[in-house]
């Protein structure tokens, strides 16, 4: 009866497979496979024989553990997860098709200030620095008002050591700001102001009177995010919901030394 059963679970397993060839394996393959019988070491083999994509999320991992899968299976997918976020520091994104999209940092293209306009009323108002991107929408186009992001940061003080100590390499280049930082708290999240005519976006980054000035987002003008904790260096990021509108989220943390923070990670809300 044994050999029976162990026969036809190989054959479910075989055909599964098969659909699955093509596949990404996820949570919810998993805890499909449970479903269907099969034993842990063959899901096991199948994990480690697969493109895989986990939410190791305290949530997920409690979601998954109530729908029966094993503790040596969870462990597993924990550390598939690490291994996946070792190289692909970043902000991401998943559109429509469910694949996970990068959103690459965009140059600011030049600035603008009204301090003439402070100085003909006698400094009475505000000179606004003004900082633009070009195009009047992002390249990175999101088809939901409450979407969610994931930060990936580098997993360890000796990367951002590497990229101090190698200025001028890809590592110090490439997305330094996940090097620098060490979770979503560091950047703020503002909407952007449409100039049509101009052919623009732009942010105001900062304030200055006859008495005082100040740089850098003003508070008011930052939008709530909440931030959930996947594994160390990996956090989901939700913000509240969007309008349609033009975002983007700026880093506030420290600078290396050589490097200015002209970027922004910019997204569309449609």
């Amino acid at each position: 009866m044994k050999t029976i059963k162990k026969l036809f679970l190989f054959t479910v397993f075989a055909i599964t497979a098969i659909g699955f060839a093509q596949e990404t394996i996820t949570n919810e393959s998993v805890v499909q496979m449970v479903e269907l019988g099969f034993d842990d070491y063959m899901i096991i083999d199948k994990i480690n024989t697969s493109d895989v994509k986990f939410d190791a999320s305290i949530s997920a991992l409690g979601e998954m553990k109530n729908a029966g899968v094993s503790s040596e299976i969870l462990s597993l997918i924990m550390e598939k997860s690490k291994q996946n976020t070792k190289s692909k520091t970043g902000i991401y994104y998943t559109d429509a098709s469910g694949e996970d999209k990068l959103v690459q940092p965009s140059v600011f293209s030049g600035a603008n200030s009204n301090a003439v306009a402070q100085k003909l009323v006698s400094g009475l108002i505000n000179s606004k620095q003004k900082a633009q991107l070009p195009k009047t929408q992002s390249n990175n186009i999101i088809r939901q008002s409450q979407p969610e992001f994931t930060f990936i940061f580098a997993p360890s003080v000796t990367e951002v050591d590497n990229m101090q100590n190698n200025q001028g390499s890809d590592s110090g280049i490439f997305n330094w700001w996940f090097r620098m930082a060490s979770n979503p708290n560091e950047f703020v999240l503002v909407k952007l102001t449409v100039k049509e005519k101009k052919n623009l976006r732009e942010v105001i980054t900062g304030k200055e009177s006859w008495i005082t000035s100040s740089s850098g987002i003003d508070p008011k003008y930052a939008l709530n995010f909440a931030i959930e904790e996947i594994e160390g260096n990996k956090f989901k990021v939700t913000p509240d919901s969007l309008e349609p509108g033009e975002y983007c989220f700026i880093y506030q943390g420290q600078v290396p030394q050589g490097r200015d923070n002209q970027s922004v990670f910019d997204f569309s809300i449609q």
